[in-house]
């Protein structure tokens, strides 16, 4: 019987993502995600698939995804990122820290959710936090966010407490336990707030930010596409917004493992955030909207060097198209 139901599985499930004819949500070939797969222990990918099948597939923890998320997600993204942690679980003693980049609304937050809510579901020891919940409470981020040029009220390098999130990190290191606050976009209008702690005894800890990971260097050294678009008061002031980022240098180093969820087209996160914020006011009452959208869209492209956000230092690279499809897994580090 045994026997019988793995040969259905791999009749049924393990072969449709990348076999003919192609699952309808997969478009991006196989040949990044099996290089991947090799380096993660999987030299077969059929005895991945089948792997995660067995602990449910696609409908594990399937509403845990935004409606319409496609397969696409979850076979190539969710379950390899979820392969990695559980290798560094299978193989390191220690507390391992990793990363996950993107730009706003691509849906690097959505799979943190799914990532620890299935690895409670399969009672493993994962956390994901955001480098959000970091924010200055909402007093202090007004005063620290004053005299931007975007007038934006958050985000920017220089409105998270560092010192407190290295000191989280530090004392989780030593000693297993995570205290992290939490921050709520929705309070206060949509300029958001401190809204509470959160406590827990992770091995594994992710970790995802919009610009995170991204490397401060010298802004006469950027080769820099938007120097037509941005303003002398911009330009200005983004020398302020790379002074700052040194500060997140010694948090990317900490890092054991970096995934960046990459945009084939940077406008696109244009239409995300649009997107992101809709949901927000529909589900919370509350967000970003107006002009203060149109200003916070208006940092994002031109805060920060697109070279330093386009061009992490990641182990491995997700292309993620405007419509948010899987287009290619890209493998640069992972020994």
């Amino acid at each position: 019987m045994g026997k019988n139901i793995s040969n259905r599985l791999l009749e049924e499930e393990i072969l449709t993502p990348w076999s003919n004819p192609k699952h309808p949500d997969i478009h991006f070939s196989s040949e990044g995600l099996e290089k991947l797969l090799t380096k993660l222990g999987w030299p077969l990918t059929i005895h991945w698939v089948e792997h995660w099948t067995k602990r449910g597939g696609v409908s594990l923890e399937a509403t845990k995804w935004p409606l319409g998320t496609k397969s696409d997600w979850v076979w190539g993204i969710g379950f390899p990122l979820m392969s990695d942690l559980e290798r560094f679980l299978e193989t390191q003693n220690e507390r391992v820290l990793f990363g996950l980049s993107g730009l706003p609304g691509c849906g690097k937050t959505s799979l943190g959710k799914w990532i620890e809510a299935a690895a409670q579901k399969l009672s493993l020891p994962i956390n994901v936090i955001s480098l959000d919940d970091f924010y200055f409470p909402y007093k202090e981020l007004k005063k620290i966010m004053a005299g931007n040029p975007w007038g934006v009220p958050r985000a920017l390098p220089g409105s998270h407490d560092i010192d407190l999130m290295w000191e989280s990190i530090s004392t989780w290191k030593e000693t297993g336990k995570l205290l992290v606050p939490q921050f709520d976009k929705a309070l206060q209008n949509g300029k958001g707030d401190r809204c509470g702690w959160r406590e827990s005894n992770p091995k594994v800890l992710v970790i995802e930010g919009w610009f995170l990971g991204c490397q401060a260097k010298n802004s006469l050294e950027i080769k820099d596409a938007q120097a037509d678009v941005i303003s002398p008061c911009e330009k200005s002031y983004r020398v302020k917004i790379l002074e700052e980022l040194l500060k997140y240098q010694k948090i990317w180093e900490a890092f054991d493992r970096t995934w960046h969820l990459k945009a084939t087209d940077f406008s696109s996160t244009n239409k995300w955030k649009r997107e992101q914020e809709r949901n927000m006011q529909r589900t919370r009452g509350s967000s970003l909207k107006g002009t203060e959208l149109d200003a916070f869209l208006r940092m994002i492209n031109t805060a920060l060097p697109k070279a330093i956000l386009e061009n992490l230092n990641a182990d491995v690279i997700a292309h993620i198209s405007p419509e948010r499809t899987i287009n290619w897994v890209e493998v640069r580090g992972l020994e």
